[in-house]
């Protein structure tokens, strides 16, 4: 089965996902907001989702990654980017990839970098288009080009806005 589902918010995705498989459906693949399940025994997995540390797209040794990984059961299902989809199966216990709140203000502080490096990418690629928007206010393309920019810089926005929340939440907790 194929479903549908683009958004920049970890958490979201990942009850999704564990809502998927609690329901009979494993994730197998992913890309580009299309994502591949199989059946399975109804919460036979948990899925959790992990930025790989790393510069900008480029993850950091992702091969130590994915052996660390393996050696604690986890298997890496699918990478995009730096994005990683993650998966173990439910009998073999919890599965938290972040136990305290220290790492996990440093993992929404890594992720929230992504994004606004993303936010300034897409701004300045969208650049184009509003001057063609300018120079041809009337074309239907460069209408739609501008408004197709301004639907994505919303949703990085969003996405650094929610990691700045939960960083400000698991901050209150430490105090």
């Amino acid at each position: 089965m194929i479903q549908w589902k683009f958004t920049f918010d970890k958490d979201e995705e990942e009850f999704w996902l564990n809502e998927w498989c609690r329901q009979g459906w494993a994730m197998t693949k992913f890309f580009c907001g299309v994502v591949t399940f199989a059946p399975c025994q109804p919460g036979e997995f948990i899925y959790r989702i992990d930025l790989i540390p790393g510069r900008f797209l480029q993850a950091t040794d992702y091969e130590g990654y994915v052996i660390f990984m393996d050696e604690m059961g986890i298997e890496v299902l699918q990478r995009w980017g730096r994005w990683t989809y993650l998966r173990k199966r439910t009998a073999e216990g919890p599965f938290e990839l972040y136990s305290d709140t220290e790492s996990k203000i440093t993992f929404y502080n890594r992720m929230r970098r992504l994004f606004l490096f993303a936010l300034v990418v897409e701004v300045l690629c969208s650049l184009s288009g509003w001057n063609m928007l300018v120079s041809f206010p009337e074309s239907l393309l460069a209408q739609g080009l501008v408004g197709l920019y301004i639907v994505i810089i919303a949703m990085v926005l969003r996405a650094v806005w929610r990691c700045s929340w939960r960083i400000t939440e698991l901050e209150r907790q430490l105090k």
